[in-house]
């Protein structure tokens, strides 16, 4: 009687056992059989990483900060800047924003008799497209470089160019003349700079004392509609002069 009780227990052991060990098998088995058909993709990148772009990497053991012992270096650098600004120039603002209208300021040049007229801005923009060229010195090579394009990209869709700088009448026409602009070009002089202030775009050059000039404008091509500014754009190439000594 107990060997025969003895022989049921040890079946039913061992039943127990073999059903656990093919349940365990069949889910492993399922689960490895899933695993081989899931494919995960990696994006891992080939770059190396390297510290040498960081300043803070060149500095003595006694001045890193104690969290690179925590966290360890820094790694690559990034491969676009985040800022969108370049870190050695300031974009200029114009104190009248887009949309508003001119300030009605006076201007003066030299008509085809030799005689000084004034005319303010009013009456110059009067139903018409006026593009309005701003420039630092007459004569200059940038200055010349750039009334030129803006004279040839916005004459057609222009009625007038007037070129304007802090320099005086009799400059501001034979600049003109030297250049042989167009019919549509008017050389306008702002010799106290009045405009050059009120928009915001006065250019102190007086630290450069070889070239003899103090305060002028910034170059600048404003773009208006019966007097209201439009568009505007600044130019932010730099004058190269040969200093002789």
């Amino acid at each position: 009687m107990s060997a025969s009780i003895n022989n049921i227990a040890a079946t039913f052991a061992n039943l127990q056992i073999t059903s656990s060990s093919s349940s365990s098998s069949s889910s492993s088995s399922s689960s490895s059989s899933s695993l081989s058909r899931t494919s995960f993709p990696l994006s891992v990148s080939q770059k190396s990483i390297s510290t040498k772009w960081n300043t803070h990497n060149n500095l003595h053991k006694s001045q890193k900060s104690s969290l690179i012992n925590l966290y360890g270096p820094p790694g690559p650098p990034p491969l676009h800047s985040i800022s969108t600004v370049h870190p050695h120039h300031h974009k200029p603002i114009l104190s009248i924003p887009i949309g508003q209208k001119l300030p009605n300021i006076t201007l003066s040049y030299l008509n085809p008799n030799d005689a000084v007229k004034t005319l303010t801005l009013s009456s110059l923009c009067r139903g018409k497209k006026v593009v309005f060229v701003g420039v630092s010195a007459a004569f200059s090579p940038t200055c010349t470089r750039f009334l030129k394009r803006v004279e040839s990209e916005k004459s057609r869709g222009s009625d007038l160019i007037a070129c304007v700088a802090v320099n005086d009448v009799f400059v501001m026409r034979a600049w003109g003349e030297s250049m042989a602009v167009g019919e549509k070009v008017m050389m306008v002089s702002d010799g106290c700079g009045e405009l050059s202030r009120v928009l915001g775009v006065s250019l102190d050059l007086s630290a450069k004392v070889c070239l003899g000039i103090g305060v002028r404008s910034m170059r600048f091509c404003l773009s208006s509609f019966n007097g209201v500014i439009t568009n505007v754009n600044f130019d932010d190439e730099e004058e190269n002069f040969v200093y002789v000594k």
